[in-house]
């Protein structure tokens, strides 16, 4: 009878041992499945709002000291002023397409054909369906790099913008606006504090006949692109090519190469005349 009580008593023990060790197990997979919740919970929404909300104050930050930000639909121009003088141009920097390519190519701007100041291609010429994504000479060391990727390095204060005259005729609209404000916005995204100034097209001249579809209304129809370019993104619209034009949007035959496209020297000289006398002063 003894024995019998004893098996019974040592199975008890054992059945108790099992539901102790049971409990202990499910309670070790509650505590590990709220910790787990918790840390999800908190690398979602606690945690993780702290460095949004503290890129978003950076964002707000560097916004702030842009000179120019997103457009409001108003066009920005530059009043005339006082002669800026050659310090104002030494500070330029110029991304430009074969048009005014002679600001490099005819050794006008301080540092004469090696000059640093000009971006363009090694041809200098830079079609109108490249310009979102600009490649040119990176100054520095002759690579080849996008003009966003130029502008995070070398952080220019005023960058002047001449580009759309290259296989304008191949481009409409609807392409050339959303491209050139992709220029822009990739250039303020790497170097904010960079006052960008658009140039419209010099244009050609009357008697230019090229086959490519480029004309004196072709391009004017395309600074007029340039002009929602700039009220849409808040860069300058700055009408220096004025300086080069007839009444009626034509490149002057005295301010053009024999290819009735490209400025000659005098033309570049025009274009940075207008630009010492229309000046950025902040």
């Amino acid at each position: 009878m003894r024995g019998r009580l004893a098996a019974i008593k040592n199975i008890v023990w054992a059945f108790s041992i099992v539901l102790c060790l049971l409990a202990v197990f499910v309670g070790l997979l509650f505590a590990a499945f709220t910790r787990s919740s918790e840390e999800q919970f908190r690398g979602a929404l606690p945690l993780g709002s702290g460095p949004v909300k503290e890129a978003s104050e950076e964002a707000d930050a560097v916004a702030g000291t842009r000179p120019a930000e997103q457009g409001d639909g108003t066009l920005k121009t530059l009043p005339e002023t006082a002669d800026a003088g050659q310090a104002y141009l030494d500070s330029l920097t110029f991304l430009c397409d074969s048009t005014t390519i002679g600001l490099r190519d005819y050794g006008i701007l301080s540092g004469g054909t090696e000059t640093a100041q000009v971006w363009a291609t090694p041809s200098g010429v830079l079609s109108a369906v490249d310009i979102g994504e600009s490649k040119i000479v990176f100054p520095n060391d002759g690579s080849i790099v996008s003009a966003a990727n130029a502008a995070m390095v070398l952080q220019p204060r005023i960058l002047v913008i001449s580009l759309g005259n290259d296989g304008l005729g191949g481009i409409d609209q609807y392409e050339f606006i959303p491209l050139y404000e992709m220029l822009i916005r990739s250039i303020w995204e790497n170097s904010p504090n960079t006052y960008i100034l658009c140039l419209p097209l010099t244009s050609v001249t009357e008697s230019y006949d090229a086959g490519d579809g480029v004309s004196p209304a072709r391009c004017q129809e395309a600074s007029a692109w340039i002009r929602t370019v700039c009220e849409n993104t808040g860069a300058y619209y700055v009408d220096a090519v004025s300086a080069v034009q007839d009444e009626n949007g034509a490149l002057m035959q005295e301010y053009a190469s024999a290819n009735g496209k490209t400025l000659n020297s005098s033309g570049i000289n025009q274009i940075l005349q207008f630009l010492r006398y229309h000046a950025v002063t902040g």
